[in-house]
């Protein structure tokens, strides 16, 4: 359904993006819902406003009444995603709530993608005697629910490829051996956002070479329940780390060659689900066969930290919707040190920051169906307001 932009003016630009920016506060605790923000506005001035809560919490238009400071009757409310008006969900409809309140004018980012309301939300509103503008600046206010359109129109998750390179394009010390290149605050930025992510995902030969955890540390909370290995030959050792640190969250996608191998069954027996994968004409498993497994269409995010093999594997599969490079001052100056991967042209850079020295540079695939606006992620705007405290 289309919606006519009406008496959009400067202020009202201000005032929706005071929302686009609230609704960032969401991010990684309201999924699968995606993160919506409100602001209610009398008389040129802020009298509420607010964000979704935490999944199964009040949605964005009523955490914004109920802090509003007088009667919003005869406001305006700016808000980041049309007001739902469907019932078939944990909480109440928005829409009713600002007919309610009396909102007299409502200003809307971008139509909602579920076809539950898509339009409907506007309807209902205008049928009550409201006006509604909007969308406006729907290019950003659809980037802002990327993972949340992924997930409701193409039942797959929001993918993020992050790594960390020295100063002259290397991911490793001398003859691949691992080496700490990032520094402890972009450290930390890296666990905030696999906190914020349903799952996260490495090839074997980053697993060899690391003996990671996958785990978020030293964080409030953390949503992260998932950790995936792409293993075709099943060469993780039961003694890794993961493996005996499993809660029956670790899964292994391996190739139909070794179904039935001693190592299955070794692996099997601590607990770590198996699952036979689909390989491309290399043996490696077949990225986009991968994503379109039932596991991965539950997932809200995936952060995928991968070595130069598997990135190449999701660039050519178009399976990158984001990329986060974390650039350090220092050099390796080792020439058999693994070099980094390289971001394709089409991706945009979208945002930089530096952080304590080093550099985090945000990248957005152009040809992917989630991108609509290169323009800063609520993770990026989120790590830097942490840099700013």
């Amino acid at each position: 359904m289309a919606s006519t932009i009406l008496r959009m003016t400067e202020r009202d630009e201000q005032f929706l993006r005071r929302a686009m920016r609230l609704s960032m506060n969401g991010r990684g605790t309201t999924e699968p819902n995606p993160s919506v923000g409100c602001v209610i506005v009398k008389d040129d001035r802020i009298i509420g406003e607010g964000y979704t809560q935490p999944f199964g919490g009040p949605h964005a238009e009523p955490t914004a009444l109920a802090s509003c400071t007088e009667s919003p009757r005869g406001a305006t409310a700016y808000v980041t995603l049309e007001p739902c008006c469907h019932t078939n969900k944990k909480t109440p409809p928005c829409a009713p709530r600002l007919i309610e309140a009396g909102i007299a004018r409502v200003v809307i980012g971008c139509l909602d993608p579920n076809e539950d309301v898509d339009g409907k939300g506007v309807a209902m509103l205008r049928a009550a005697g409201i006006e509604v503008a909007g969308p406006a600046l729907e290019a950003e206010a659809k980037q802002l629910i990327a993972p949340f359109i992924g997930r409701m129109k193409f039942h797959r998750p929001y993918i993020t490829l992050k790594w960390a390179q020295s100063a002259d394009g290397k991911i490793s010390g001398a003859g691949g051996a691992r080496a700490q290149i990032s520094n402890a605050a972009s450290s930390r930025l890296v666990h905030k956002l696999r906190a914020r992510s349903d799952a996260i995902l490495v090839g074997i030969n980053t697993l060899l070479a690391d003996d990671p955890l996958l785990t978020a540390r030293n964080v409030e909370a953390s949503r992260l329940q998932t950790r995936v290995i792409l293993d075709s030959h099943l060469r993780t050792p039961v003694t890794s780390k993961i493996v005996q640190n499993n809660d029956g969250d670790v899964h292994i996608f391996f190739a139909a060659s070794e179904y039935g191998s001693e190592k299955m069954r070794s692996l099997m027996a601590k607990g770590i689900n198996l699952h036979v994968a689909d390989t491309d004409d290399a043996g490696r498993i077949s990225i986009p066969m991968l994503l379109n497994r039932d596991l991965f269409t539950d997932f809200t995010h995936l952060l995928v930290e991968p070595g130069p093999t598997l990135a190449k594997s999701f660039f050519d599969a178009g399976g990158a919707d984001r990329v986060w490079v974390i650039e350090s001052p220092n050099k390796i100056g080792a020439h058999d040190a693994i070099d980094a991967p390289r971001v394709p042209n089409r991706y945009v850079k979208s945002a930089e920051l530096k952080i304590d020295g080093d550099v985090l540079s945000e990248y957005l695939d152009t040809e992917s169906d989630l991108f609509f606006a290169g323009a800063p992620s609520a993770d990026f705007v989120l790590a830097r307001d942490m840099q700013s405290v």
